[in-house]
């Protein structure tokens, strides 16, 4: 079933439960209304609008406002339309907007465990996120220890899926080829880098490209091949490495201003609810299944050549990661206990991954179907 054909019935579906109610609309930034039970919120996002996140948060912002029969309206502004990608957690927090959409680690000004919501080098796969997050306690204990303490409600609202290793300029083989580069990494991931001399730098998505072309940076990792061959990385720089040790899967956070959270009827919380989780799966499938096309079209069309991490590289920052986060989680209470509850949580992932999925997509290889 396409996405937004599941997106309509599902509001339809919704709206019976919310009842009839006429528009709520806004023409000018205002507060949050609740007048005659209709709410209106803004909406801040961190990514432009013509990318894969950018549709997500206004197919979400759709859905919610089909499904409450418009009862809740949500206006979108997409990174710089009203401001700047990494401001759109202090303009929720400020009371501009209600609600904001980006990546945990762009906020990790504001807390130390905050990354670790976003996606732990040598982590959790989507799947295994998922099941942290809806069964395995992981939005309570992320609401708990970091947003809540905020001001903010959190909910998962996307996932890439296991990310590519970045874009080079030139080969990288050995720690040694790490010193002295410039390179784009946001996360977890970069804190690991600097450790061998990497020059880390944060820009947000619509910046990488000019730094890029300019020399600015020497690489920069982004997502993956769907949404790197829009970006035209391929333009400047041809080595594409694999695999993302530093993302293994990456989570998308939607935050609510918490008080205006709590004014919400029930049946609109669970509407938001529902919407984010259905984005949630339908940006990762996306992705997941638009990614193989588009690295095919990165070989064959634009000469991109890919490159695996040398096994030697992947064993060295694997080893450097288990003392570099113990050590970033040790900075506060907060972030210890998230720490210590993803590990655990991925003890169990491990064994029970490697027994199904692993053992599977090792023996898969057997079996040589063809189209008939």
């Amino acid at each position: 079933m396409k996405r937004r054909d599941f997106l309509k019935k599902s509001a339809r579906g919704l709206a019976g439960a919310a009842g009839a109610a006429t528009l709520a609309t806004t023409s000018t930034i205002t507060a949050p209304a609740h007048a005659k039970g209709r709410t209106s919120w803004i909406c801040v996002s961190a990514f432009g609008k013509a990318g894969m996140l950018g549709q997500a948060i206004t197919h979400f912002a759709e859905f919610v406002n089909q499904a409450s029969a418009g009862r809740m309206k949500i206006k979108v502004y997409h990174g710089s339309e009203l401001v700047g990608p990494f401001e759109a957690m202090d303009a929720v927090q400020s009371g501009t907007a209600q609600m904001g959409f980006g990546a945990p680690y762009y906020w990790a000004g504001k807390s130390e465990a905050i990354s670790f919501v976003a996606a732990m080098p040598y982590g959790l796969t989507a799947q295994e996120q998922n099941a942290w997050a809806y069964y395995g306690g992981g939005i309570e204990i992320a609401d708990k220890l970091v947003y809540n303490p905020l001001g903010l409600k959190f909910l998962p609202m996307g996932n890439t899926g296991n990310q590519m290793g970045g874009w080079y300029k030139n080969e990288i083989n050995t720690t040694d080829d790490l010193n002295g580069l410039k390179f784009r990494m946001p996360g977890l991931g970069g804190e690991i880098l600097k450790t061998f001399g990497v020059n880390v730098v944060l820009l947000p998505g619509p910046e990488v490209l000019p730094a890029l072309t300019s020399g600015a940076i020497d690489g920069t990792e982004w997502i993956g091949p769907a949404a790197d061959l829009g970006k035209g990385m391929f333009r400047v720089v041809q080595n594409y490495y694999y695999p993302g040790w530093h993302e293994p899967a990456t989570i998308l956070d939607g935050f609510f201003d918490l008080k205006e959270w709590e004014k919400l009827d029930k049946d609109l919380k669970e509407i938001v609810i529902k919407g984010a989780a259905a984005t949630n799966l339908f940006l990762l499938s996306r992705f997941q299944a638009a990614n193989n096309a588009a690295m095919q079209k990165l070989i064959t069309d634009h000469q991109v050549k890919l490159r695996k991490y040398s096994d030697e590289l992947l064993k060295a920052i694997g080893e450097r990661a288990t003392t570099v986060l113990p050590e970033l989680a040790k900075r506060t209470p907060e972030a210890t206990e998230l720490f210590n509850h993803l590990v655990s949580f991925r003890t169990t992932m491990t064994e029970w991954s490697g027994y199904s999925e692993g053992s599977f997509i090792e023996s898969r290889l057997s079996a040589k179907f063809k189209p008939i």
